[in-house]
């Protein structure tokens, strides 16, 4: 048809796409006005004067943590002289007094003030700085501090009480906001707990980190290059010896990032330096892998697969569906450059001639199997039946509703699951208008779990960009996963007996976590998702039964554990999936947060 042939809207229609658009703007503008109130309330809260908290936090630091000594360095060590000056305010405000500080500024040092340290600035350049700075030092635990960020007040007391309750902690960080030239905070920044291939991607721990003293000896410092890198750098060189047990997150607010107000969130594109930071930690840790900058922004680490390239058999369930079948397989086979690989689709009753019959011409390629299963609707069920039978090495869990838009995406995923400490494998999945319909899993929301990100529209980069970065999760959905077929073995499977429809995908991750693997959500493997489009929404009075005994079930084995998911964080909110803050935060400076 010519474009002069297709009809213009009428005036009626053009109404009512102007009244939906703006009552999408209205609503959009409530949510924000009532998410800035929130963010007002809390940021009111969190405020060490306040009489009640500041007696919690004293009494607090009473009972242990007052005797620990702390070490104050800046990173880069060559910052400007009013960079040690304003650190210097802040210490002196600060409701710890047992600190001092590393200074390599003869004007300050000269004030006679036997807190502060001189360090040769002569030195500062050379491979052994950190040593002969750590040489002057007499605290048990060095706390380094970016030039661009203000301590808050009760910082070190938080930092002195993780010290003293968990003696194993060997890297300790915490959360932080902005600070603008009149004093007004904004942009909450909640991190996760520990997370390597967050940090693979991008430096999310920022601000202040501290550490055993004996920890930071023999580290290097990038000889040029920018802060931003040398900060990485650091971070990484502690990566390379930790064990997630070793690393703490205190979830509160530990200073401010000096930064003018804005509405944008980006993520940076890495510089050649900082790409050279991460390939550096790899070449120790990762040996193979490669990094490269990012399409999106962040690092995109890029692991080995070995040759040849271990057998991938995806498994499909279907019935009937033959638009969304035959898109799915089409999809897969056109655009996949990845071999080799095996599809397996479940046939679960399917009675509709048209999908029988195209269902048949699929057996004739030698890169199909069909396997009929009648059994009543049980996707965990159809999946462990399709998997005893699979030849692959690898098993990717595959929707008949999921569509391919790269051809890349098995290949990612693969080499990500064939490493030895990662248990599965999520990709990034869309709507077809071209929203986030997949972008890993918070537990919790929404009562047990739910989708981050959802419907975010692909120009937002998502909460801190976490929506651009390759992380671990508790958990990632089944609609595409990909695993070792000996992983999916040892933890049994999906739970057929009790989770038949429904979390039987977020009940497996957390088993496969539980057995001391990682499970990781990709965004360099992109599909799209027709989501419900088999299925639909609404549920039967039947369904719903059925639904609520495993939301029941999952709230039983997984207890706490559905409050307090460490890829997120507890001043979040539980009823919405775009990260905002929560209006009933689950810890706050009056009382322990490490005691939930």
């Amino acid at each position: 048809m010519s474009t002069s042939s297709i009809p213009s809207p009428s005036w009626l229609q053009r109404a009512n796409a102007w009244l939906h658009d703006l009552n999408h703007k209205r609503l959009a503008r409530r949510k924000l006005r009532k998410q800035r109130a929130i963010e007002r309330a809390w940021l009111a809260a969190d405020d060490p004067q306040r009489p009640e908290v500041a007696r919690a936090l004293e009494e607090r630091l009473a009972a242990g943590g007052r005797e620990v000594k702390l070490t104050l360095m800046l990173w880069p060590i060559d910052s400007a002289p009013s960079a040690y000056e304003r650190l210097l305010r802040a210490l002196r405000a600060s409701l710890h007094g047992g600190w001092e500080m590393l200074c390599p500024h003869t004007q300050l040092t000269a004030t006679g003030d036997p807190r502060l340290l001189a360090v040769d600035a002569n030195a500062i350049d050379g491979p052994q700085w950190v040593d002969a700075a750590l040489g002057r030092a007499r605290g048990s635990h060095v706390v380094v501090v970016q030039r661009d960020w203000i301590l808050a007040p009760h910082a070190l007391s938080l930092v002195a009480e993780a010290i003293h309750h968990f003696s194993g902690a060997r890297l300790i960080y915490g959360d932080d906001d902005c600070i603008d030239s009149h004093g007004r905070r904004h942009g909450l920044c909640m991190r996760c707990d520990w997370n390597q291939e967050l940090l693979r991607s991008s430096p999310y721990i920022g601000g202040l980190v501290a550490v055993p003293r004996e920890g930071l000896r023999g580290l290097s410092w990038p000889g040029s290059g920018s802060a931003r890198a040398a900060w990485w750098s650091l971070l990484l060189q502690f990566a390379d010896a930790l064990t997630e047990d070793a690393v703490l997150h205190v979830p509160h607010v530990l200073g401010h990032r000096l930064a003018e107000r804005t509405t944008i969130r980006p993520i940076a594109l890495p510089g050649d330096d900082e790409v050279a930071a991460v390939q550096a930690h790899l070449d120790r840790s990762a040996p193979g892998a490669r990094a490269r900058c990012g399409s999106e922004g962040g690092v995109h680490v890029q692991y080995p697969l070995g040759s040849p390239p271990p057998l991938v058999s995806l498994i499909i369930p279907t019935r009937n569906g033959l638009q969304l079948l035959r898109q799915c397989v089409r999809s897969i086979v056109d655009k996949t450059d990845y071999a080799p690989y095996e599809i397996v689709i479940v046939d679960n009753g399917s009675d509709d001639p048209a999908t029988l019959e195209y269902l048949s011409a699929l057996g004739e390629d030698p890169r199909v199997r069909v396997l009929r299963d009648d059994r009543p609707f049980n996707f965990s069920a159809l999946n462990n039946a399709a998997a005893r039978m699979c030849r692959g090495e690898l098993l990717a869990l595959v929707n008949n509703d999921i569509e391919v838009i790269g051809g890349g995406w098995l290949h990612e995923m693969a080499s990500l699951a064939m490493r030895p400490d990662v248990g599965a494998v999520g990709a990034r999945l869309w709507f077809a208008d071209g929203t986030l319909q997949h972008a890993g899993v918070v537990l919790g929301i929404g009562g047990v779990a739910a989708h981050v990100h959802r419907k975010l529209p692909r120009t937002d980069p998502g909460y801190h960009g976490r929506a651009r970065l390759t992380q671990e999760f508790s958990a990632v959905t089944a609609a595409c996963l990909v695993l070792r077929k000996a992983v999916f073995e040892a933890v049994g499977g999906l739970d057929e007996a009790n989770l038949a429809v429904d979390y039987n995908d977020i009940d497996f991750c957390l088993r496969i976590r539980r057995a001391g693997y990682r499970v990781i959500w990709t965004p360099h493997a992109e599909l799209y998702h027709h989501e419900s489009a088999t299925r639909g929404q609404q549920r039967p009075a039947a369904q719903q039964q059925r639904y609520d005994r495993e939301v029941a079930f999952m709230r039983e084995r997984w207890g706490q554990l559905l409050r307090y998911d460490p890829a997120y964080n507890p001043n979040l909110t539980l009823k919405h999936t775009d990260f905002s803050i929560s209006e009933a935060p689950r810890v706050d400076l009056a009382r322990p947060w490490f005691r939930r």
